[in-house]
């Protein structure tokens, strides 16, 4: 038996029971909100430099702001609607480029989105921008390439989604067909020619499809899901790091939950490939780098298993099986932003019929190692990683794993590698 097939032995009696890979997050917490929450957004709304949230909920219909304090959210201002507006799905942004946050909100009861604008810390609501029938989904990007986020709606009675084109501030409506009842909408270059697209997803076609923006938004690919399931929710993303925008959906049915996955080849899209997701329902999905990795992790939530779960990327754009935690009632929207400004990104979930939102701060924030033991990511703890680092280290007579400094890759190094893991992080 070599020095490292020795050390490896020594070290799994050390980590034994680590568990190994995915973002990991602290126990959920919930916070209570107006009733039937369904959009949330993260945003530094005071410029005070942290995190603040914001949730529209119902009865009154309204946007709630949550000012953070040093980690902890508290509701401060609430901003009404109007008496029947169902404000829905909610997007932070700055709209008209005065460096504040603003807020775009779907009204899905009058069939208009509208801005509030943000001026030091308050909000003023802007005009109704009457888009398609019943929409429920807002998402945002560059669609005609002048710098500053348009936003696309995706029009659930309408069988349609709307482009709302940004002029320094003002929204711009125009309208497109869709298939049977879009659920959601993602904008980014889907077909390589440099040109914004709009992929919508299509419950009842079990289909995303791909509406070109050089050809007016005619459909440049349809992308169809595993037969026996229904897309819903659906992000844009450079899921393997080849600079390209991709797609990920929420999709299933009685049987199938999955986060179906197409990569961008440059010229279209590829093949789908499905990763399972671990609840019932899948309906929310978001895309974001979960453990300071370098690349981009899938957040979905469940609306019948009250659930949600982080599926880790593997670097390539694959992605391995959901890892579930609990939710509150009806989990829908989410948001990821620093909450405890420890350099991870914390997640928010809207559960509808729990009036809450739940709150998972992460454990993989970036901040440095915390030991000499502390060799890899995650920074901060000491795990499995650092002990595979070590390894590759020692194996390689890297200099970095001269741990006593004599200038040899021998026992010494292991005994003072183990000695600063058993000793933990400070």
């Amino acid at each position: 038996m070599n020095l490292t097939q020795t050390t490896q032995l020594a070290m799994i009696s050390l980590i034994a029971g680590t568990t190994l890979g995915a973002p990991m997050f602290a126990p959920p917490t919930s916070m209570l909100t107006g009733q039937r929450p369904s959009g949330v957004a993260f945003g530094d709304f005071d410029n005070d430099g942290d995190t603040d949230m914001a949730v529209t909920s119902d009865t009154i219909d309204k946007i709630e702001i949550y000012t953070n304090n040093a980690g902890s959210l508290t509701l401060g201002a609430t901003y009404p609607t109007g008496a029947g507006t169902g404000a829905n799905d909610l997007i932070a942004s700055d709209v008209d480029n005065d460096g504040d946050t603003d807020l775009v909100v779907v009204l899905n009861n009058i069939n208009s989105v509208q801005v509030y604008s943000n001026t030091a810390g308050l909000f003023t609501a802007g005009p109704f921008v009457g888009v398609g029938a019943e929409p429920i989904d807002l998402a945002v990007g560059d669609i005609d390439g002048d710098g500053d986020d348009d936003f696309v709606t995706a029009n659930r009675d309408g069988m349609s989604f709307t482009v709302l084109t940004n002029s320094a501030g003002t929204l711009s409506a125009s309208s497109f067909p869709a298939g049977p009842e879009p659920r959601s909408a993602a904008i980014g270059d889907f077909t390589g020619d440099g040109i914004a697209d709009v992929a919508v997803s299509e419950h009842d076609g079990r289909v995303v499809n791909i509406h070109s923006g050089a050809s007016g938004y005619a459909i440049a690919q349809s992308l169809p899901v595993n037969p026996i399931a229904r897309p819903d929710g659906l992000v844009s993303a450079d899921l393997n790091g080849d600079g390209l925008d991709d797609l990920a959906a929420a999709v299933s049915d009685d049987f199938l939950n999955v986060a179906s996955v197409w990569l961008n080849s440059g010229a279209g899209m590829g093949a789908r490939t499905d990763s399972p997701t671990g609840g019932a329902n899948v309906g929310g999905i978001a895309a974001a780098d979960l453990d300071n990795d370098g690349d981009l992790d899938l957040v979905t939530t469940h609306q019948d298993s009250n659930t949600m779960s982080t599926l880790e990327n593997t670097g390539a754009g694959v992605f391995g099986a959901g890892v579930v935690e609990t939710a509150g009632t009806r989990p829908g929207n989410i948001a990821m932003g620093d909450i405890d400004a420890n350099g991870g990104l914390d997640i928010a979930i809207v559960n509808r019929d729990s009036n809450d939102v739940s709150i998972y701060l992460n454990q993989n924030g970036a901040i440095g190692p915390c030991s000499i033991a502390d060799v890899a990511e995650p920074f901060g703890e000491l795990d499995f990683f650092d002990v595979s680092a070590f390894l590759m280290l020692l194996s390689s007579n890297d200099p970095a794993a001269d741990f006593n400094s004599d200038g040899q890759f021998d026992f010494f190094d292991v005994s003072a590698f183990l000695s600063a893991l058993s000793a933990g992080c400070p």
